[in-house]
């Protein structure tokens, strides 16, 4: 029985090495190719073209609240009570109205923010899976890897394919 067992063992442990021997494993970060990929940068830069106008005019909608609150309390005391009550209305209503085209801006951000990361994410999906197949790896893995040797990490070579699609999408 012994022997049975010692035999079952070491059929095993060839049988693992074996599947060892032909597994190749590669680690992403995620984290890095979102810092340091040129379409994270393009997404940005066409984000502030986007919603610069927006942003502007909240910023002057802001300063035109700050006036009027200054004004308020400059002239409280020398103002009649209807002027100060329909400045006071003009301030709450400008308050308000700030904070709507602040909370439909931020959802539009949102918005766009989140399509642009779906089709970033489905390019990155795309240049993983053909490196892998091309270098012939049996795994890849990107989040919640706590430590990698470096010689499993394909990063570089993704963000170089990212990098090279890019200038080419430019042109």
């Amino acid at each position: 029985m012994k022997k049975l067992v010692s035999v079952l063992f070491l059929s095993f442990l060839f049988s693992a090495s074996a599947i060892a021997a032909d597994l190749k494993i590669g680690v992403v970060s995620v984290e890095r190719l979102l810092t340091e990929a040129p379409q994270v940068e393009a997404v940005n830069t066409s984000m502030l073209e986007r919603f610069g106008p927006q942003r502007d005019e909240l910023t002057k909608l802001e300063k035109e609240i700050t006036g009027l609150q200054e004004n308020y309390k400059r002239n409280e005391l020398v103002m009649t009570e209807d002027k100060l009550n329909e400045l006071k209305k003009d301030i709450i209503g400008k308050i308000q109205e700030l904070k709507q085209k602040e909370a439909r801006l931020t959802q539009e951000v949102n918005t766009v923010r989140s399509q642009e990361l779906a089709t970033l994410q489905q390019q990155v999906r795309t240049i993983i899976n053909d490196i892998a197949k091309k270098g012939n790896y049996s795994l890849v893995l990107s989040e919640g890897v706590a430590y990698a040797s470096d010689k499993l990490d394909i990063t570089d070579k993704v963000l170089a394919q990212m990098k090279k699609e890019f200038k080419a999408k430019k042109k």
